[in-house]
């Protein structure tokens, strides 16, 4: 059996918002599109950091419209290519502590952002085809 790649399980395209982007909408994208984090990027293929749920938590009962994504994004981004086996991505995440992994590939003008991949796409893999349980 050929191992899976990242490719296979990753969600593909980013959603990303810009450095200078107030947490109001940060918060709202989260929201709106039900993904646990955001790409902070300065152009295409710049990117600077990211912003999980867990990074916001902390900015509970602050206004904000006064905070940047900069102030809260985490960085480095770690990545992986979509080509890589997907126990290369568990092993990383575990290796570095984090839930997800920017999935990016080599272009002529650097890294592009493709995707991510996270633990929950792991683990909904190691499930394999659902099961439909019937207890009567």
């Amino acid at each position: 059996m050929a191992k899976k790649l990242v490719r296979d399980i990753m969600h593909k395209g980013v959603i990303a918002c810009k450095p200078e982007a107030p947490l109001e909408e940060v918060v709202r994208i989260l929201c709106d599109t039900d993904i646990h984090a955001i790409i902070v990027m300065e152009s295409e293929n710049e990117v600077k950091g990211i912003i999980s749920h867990f990074d916001l938590i902390g900015y509970y009962e602050e206004d904000l419209t006064k905070h940047k994504a900069r102030e809260v994004m985490s960085s480095p981004v770690i990545d992986i290519s979509p080509e890589a086996p997907v126990i290369e991505a568990a092993k990383l995440m575990l290796e570095k502590d984090v839930h997800r992994l920017l999935v990016s590939e080599m272009t002529p003008s650097g890294k592009r952002p493709v995707g991510v991949i996270s633990t929950t796409d792991i683990i909904k893999d190691m499930r394999g085809p659902r099961w439909i349980w019937y207890m009567g």
